[in-house]
């Protein structure tokens, strides 16, 4: 797949390169080769699922290559999990971000959909016209900063995608009972207390996230609805 031919089968978008200037605000791009030995095993041990995608936190056989070493170091030598999301996904339907930095290496031809925290309104509403699509060929490995905006990666073949996925241990658990009464309350006006808007997106452990409307499955279970606009649609390049 070639980035001219991703660009030809989606002409109503602007796909970039890592290598943009522009991608400057979201993260920056690391040592490809450094992770070769990751991509290749994580491309051997994980599938596709053509029906709905599949995220898993932390795998044992990915947390025992050999790049862990340098991968730790990046994240301060805190406790991290590598895991993967892998599936046909071609739309936005959400964005979350973290209060910490994410490692992910392209194990196929990939597009992300990427924004900036601060584009979110007082409203907990943001405009899918700000987001922007990069494009990240196999091999790419990239660290996004903390609190960019992001999901799930959007196919460029018509195969589907794999990815690799580093985060701090525990990132993307679910909050027990207590922990969403206390966000929930948190978010709630009382007095002359306005309530925090952010609380309202708290959706995870070390996870913020608000949804497209369109994706039900997400509302139905708690998301907020805070994407205003179209819900961008990668279409996948030719090739398999």
């Amino acid at each position: 797949m070639s980035l001219e031919a991703l660009r030809a089968a989606n002409p109503r978008l602007v796909i970039k390169e890592t290598g943009d200037p522009a991608f400057a605000a979201y993260g920056r791009v690391l040592d490809a080769h450094a992770f070769d030995g990751l991509v290749e095993l994580a491309d051997r041990v994980t599938g596709i699922d053509q029906d709905a995608n599949r995220y898993v936190a932390s795998l044992p056989e990915l947390e025992a290559d050999g790049s862990l070493s340098r991968l730790s170091i990046i994240f301060g030598c805190m406790p991290i999990q590598v895991g993967y999301c892998n599936g046909p996904n071609s739309k936005l339907n959400g964005l979350e971000y973290h209060k910490s930095t994410e490692v992910d290496v392209a194990v196929t031809d990939l597009v992300l959909i990427l924004g900036r925290k601060a584009d979110i309104g007082i409203d907990n509403s943001y405009d899918s016209r700000r987001a922007e699509c990069y494009y990240l060929p196999k091999g790419c490995a990239i660290e996004l900063w903390p609190e960019v905006l992001h999901f799930s990666p959007c196919r460029a073949l018509a195969g589907g995608f794999k990815s690799v996925i580093v985060l701090p241990r525990g990132t993307n658990e679910a909050l027990g009972k207590d922990e969403v009464a206390a966000a929930r309350a948190l978010a709630k006006p009382s007095g002359d207390a306005p309530g925090d808007p952010e609380a309202r997106l708290f959706f995870m452990k070390n996870k913020w996230l608000l949804a497209h409307p369109e994706r039900a499955i997400l509302v139905e279970r708690g998301a907020w609805p805070g994407i205003r606009g179209e819900n961008i649609e990668v279409r996948p390049g030719p090739g398999s």
